[in-house]
């Protein structure tokens, strides 16, 4: 005779990052009690916040899409206290040669910007582009992205004739010439799987999404930035009873199915169920100890990146969010996927003071300067300095001269990765997303022998990015429940 598994009268979450956040949210909703335990001093993981001499930057994530997500995390209330304020152009791309890109979201401004490139008579391939990745990254949320898929499942709904096949299994470069004929327009739309730490050279089609979704959806800022959000998932917590404990660093978890005990720091939790947030290859070998099983199917990684905070003495001529790109983007995608750093960066900068007063100081400008770099085990140990020199050089070329007004300056790449937040080989953005490291392909949330133990975050399933791991502790903590 089976017996149904009882609803967990208290969890832990190990880590409160997004996908601890959300999986605390979900957990307090059905009343089980729940604690948060991280090992840093604050909420966030990687989307900290932080303040130096007057000038804040958010140290992870900055772009926030895909709202309806966060909403459905926080609840109608927390989210519209947010204030969210859309972003219009969401981004601009530029290249060395002085030609310029901007993602609106304004449909009108977009098709116009498109017909710029590809000439007026081709808008309505433009406009069948955003109808048909849209449809059918609405379709791929509801039957993919939001669903813990087992491989069988997951493969009959790929396989399946329709809408969705080619542009799960089609290359994004190709799927993206599909439409449009212009380099430009090409290369405009398709870096985004980058922010997934993955190539566009080998990503699949599916990932049309970000860009699509971008447009469509927007690109959004809260007042306070990132650490805002964070700070308003604490809050909605809060209000449930959730109990956090900081700087409590988990060294062990010993389970068995009627029951966890974590040790952090000479401290022990006890509960029926936990959430492990962290990456969940390392997270298996080292808190779960002799109870780990054996080796699963290794994960390749995805690439990382070099990120450079810096406060500087006057206002920067830049919009929110800009992207330069390198004159030929595909060579230097292939020489990142080769593990070798690049002459030409690309090179990410966000500038929230034009959308924020409050980040700095009035006529100066706090910078999150990016550039992806292989991870840990793809490359050479990072040469920050010549690095360092090739992203200033780009930079002073759109801003003019940058190095002595540097007020504050503050660097975190793949080797800070590893050792501040145990991210495996120092990437950050988790397992790499390719086909066959998808959703079902992804580590599995649950753990393979426990049932009250699950994962939730990047290294896990549906993937990397804040919307991905808000779904992910949902999805961990619905099967807890269920």
């Amino acid at each position: 005779m089976r017996f149904a598994a009882m609803k967990p009268k208290s969890a832990i979450v190990v880590g409160a990052g997004f996908a601890g956040l959300s999986a605390a949210l979900e957990l307090g909703r059905a009343g089980v009690q729940v604690t948060v335990l991280e090992a840093l001093s604050s909420a966030g993981g990687r989307a900290q916040r932080r303040t130096e001499n007057g000038y804040t930057f958010d140290l992870g994530p900055t772009l926030i899409v895909m709202t309806d997500v966060l909403k459905r995390t926080l609840g109608d209330e927390s989210f519209a206290r947010l204030a969210l304020s859309r972003i219009e152009p969401g981004y601009e791309i530029r290249w060395p040669d002085g030609q310029r890109f901007a993602l609106h979201s304004d449909i009108a401004l977009l098709v116009a910007e498109f017909a710029r490139f590809e000439g007026p008579m081709r808008a309505s391939h433009a406009l069948r582009y955003l109808a048909d990745v849209h449809e059918a990254f609405t379709d791929a949320q509801s039957r993919i992205l939001e669903r813990d898929h087992t491989v069988a499942s997951f493969l009959r709904t790929i396989i399946t004739p329709g809408r969705m096949r080619p542009w799960i299994f089609g290359n994004l470069r190709a799927f993206t010439q599909r439409y449009f004929t212009h380099p430009r327009t090409v290369e405009a739309l398709t870096f985004q799987s980058l922010y997934l730490g993955t190539s566009p050279l080998r990503a699949p089609a599916l990932y049309a999404l970000l860009p699509v979704s971008e447009a469509v959806g927007g690109v959004w800022y809260a007042p306070g930035g990132t650490g805002a959000i964070v700070a308003a998932c604490v809050d909605a917590c809060k209000q449930l009873g959730v109990r956090f404990v900081f700087n409590a660093r988990v060294d062990r978890i010993d389970a068995t199915n009627k029951g966890v005990s974590i040790f952090a720091d000479d401290e022990r939790y006890d509960a029926d169920a936990v959430v492990v947030t962290a990456d969940r290859e390392p997270a298996m070998r080292q808190l779960f100890g002799a109870q780990a099983p054996p080796r699963e199917r290794r994960m390749r990684y995805g690439h990382s990146a070099a990120v450079w905070y810096v406060g500087v003495r006057r206002a920067i001529d830049l919009p929110h969010h800009t992207v330069f790109l390198p004159q030929n983007p595909w060579q230097a995608y292939a020489a990142l996927d080769a593990g070798r750093q690049l002459d030409d960066p690309m090179v990410y900068v966000c500038n929230p003071r034009v959308s924020d007063a409050t980040v700095a100081p009035a006529g100066h400008s706090a910078l999150l300067v990016l550039t992806p770099v292989p991870n840990r085990s793809n490359g050479p140990e990072l040469d920050t300095h010549a690095l360092r020199e090739r992203v200033l050089q780009r930079l002073e070329r759109e801003v003019g001269p940058l190095r002595d007004a540097i007020a504050v300056e503050r660097f975190r790449g793949p080797k800070e990765f590893a050792e501040e937040l145990g991210l495996l080989h120092g990437a950050a953005f988790g397992p790499d997303h390719t086909l066959d490291q998808m959703t079902a392909f992804r580590p599995s949330i649950a753990h393979p022998h426990y049932r009250n133990v699950v994962f939730a975050g990047s290294g896990t399933r549906p993937g990397s990015g804040v919307p991905m791991v808000l779904i992910s502790g949902r999805l961990a903590a619905q099967r807890l429940l269920q």
